[in-house]
């Protein structure tokens, strides 16, 4: 006689003229369930239940039996979480957790490199602004002033001859296209109120002063409250710059009648008059490294999507499929079915199990004669 578990669905045989009682109970061993055996009462013979003579069949081995349910309850085997998962739903969640895994680590290299990225772009692009500034004050000082001199002798136009004036003119039609950006000529005593010098710039001032050699200051700081990051280089006072910043009496009416005698004189040849300043919110820094990290994850992320779906074609077609054959013949052969086709084709582990499925059978059929015999 036959019985089958009625959770796990497991089969076991049983020599029904050895028992004794009416529906006696076993346990199966595979997930613990209590199995009532049912049989016409015409064929038991009243007495205690005999589970002795209890054989298994050859899917699952020897079967304990039970006599009441709580002590089934008491011995129930311990099931794992992924226990009443399938084969592909474990291998999908491993092979989810090692994608996760990899975007996370990505998420973090990559990041700090896509971060050096746009910090450098931003940086490199505050830079180009600044030379510009820088080249608008040598044309103007250089080009524009010597040759207005020449040809309004004695006159000073400042929209023309002020280089600071010409170059902060120039930087705030820039703007318009790089509002981000911000640009100073800022000065201890500066002769436009504007440029006045704050205490961050003053103390760079005076590290230009101190170190003549040091041409460029770059890094980050902080602003109305806010991180930016800033690039200045000095402006050093030279000869030609005297006329205007020595004294009151030395320099241009029309000068002195904009912007009067107190601001923007007493300076010497190669003082540290004032820098040239650019400087850019962190937060452009920041919000460009963290848009490339996005984009570059969700490239990534795509990347993982399709390739899991290729895995899992894969796996169904190479794996899966001849199990789920192997699986369907042992349900045939436990059965009854000996002659069901096993195929055995190829050279891989699956080819070998089926192998060994086959001689299994060819066992069965040698046990069933014996014994018909």
């Amino acid at each position: 006689m036959i019985i089958e578990c009625g959770n796990c669905g497991k089969r076991y045989t049983i020599n029904d003229n050895k028992i004794k009682g009416a529906n006696p109970k076993v346990k199966c061993l595979e997930c613990g369930t209590i199995i009532v055996i049912k049989k016409p009462e015409s064929e038991f013979v009243p007495g205690s239940v005999d589970h002795s003579y209890l054989s298994p069949s050859s899917e699952v081995g020897t079967v304990s039996p039970e006599l009441s349910e709580k002590q089934a309850k008491t011995t129930k085997p311990k099931k794992s979480v992924f226990t009443g998962l399938k084969l592909r739903t474990k291998f999908n969640i491993a092979m989810g957790t090692l994608f996760l895994i990899c975007i996370i680590s990505i998420y973090f290299i990559a990041g700090n490199r896509l971060h050096k990225d746009a910090e450098k772009q931003v940086f490199d692009k505050a830079r180009l602004l600044l030379i510009t500034m820088e080249s608008s004050r040598s044309f103007t000082s250089k080009v524009i002033k010597p040759v207005l001199y020449k040809a309004l002798p004695g006159k000073f136009i400042v929209e023309g001859m002020s280089s600071s004036f010409g170059a902060r003119n120039i930087f705030e039609r820039i703007s318009k296209f790089y509002p981000q950006y911000y640009f100073k000529h800022a000065a201890p005593n500066p002769r436009n109120p504007i440029n006045k010098a704050s205490a961050v710039e003053m103390d760079i001032i005076n590290k230009f002063q101190a170190d003549p050699a040091l041409k460029e200051w770059k890094g980050f700081s902080h602003k109305n409250g806010k991180k930016v990051y800033m690039i200045m280089k000095p402006i050093v006072a030279k000869k030609s710059c005297l006329r205007c910043h020595s004294t009151p009496e030395l320099a241009p009416a029309e000068l002195v009648e904009r912007y009067g005698t107190k601001n923007g004189f007493g300076r010497k040849v190669g003082e540290v008059i004032g820098t040239l300043t650019i400087s850019v919110p962190a937060s452009i820094v920041l919000k460009t490294a963290s848009n490339n990290t996005l984009i570059f994850i969700g490239i990534v992320f795509l990347f993982f999507i399709i390739l899991a779906l290729i895995i899992n074609f894969l796996f169904g077609r190479v794996i899966l499929q001849p199990i789920n054959k192997l699986s369907e013949v042992a349900d045939k052969i436990s059965i009854g079915e000996l002659d069901a086709k096993i195929d055995v084709s190829g050279n891989d582990e699956i080819s070998n199990l089926a192998e060994s499925f086959k001689r299994m059978r060819t066992s069965i059929k040698i046990a069933f004669d014996r014994l018909e015999k």
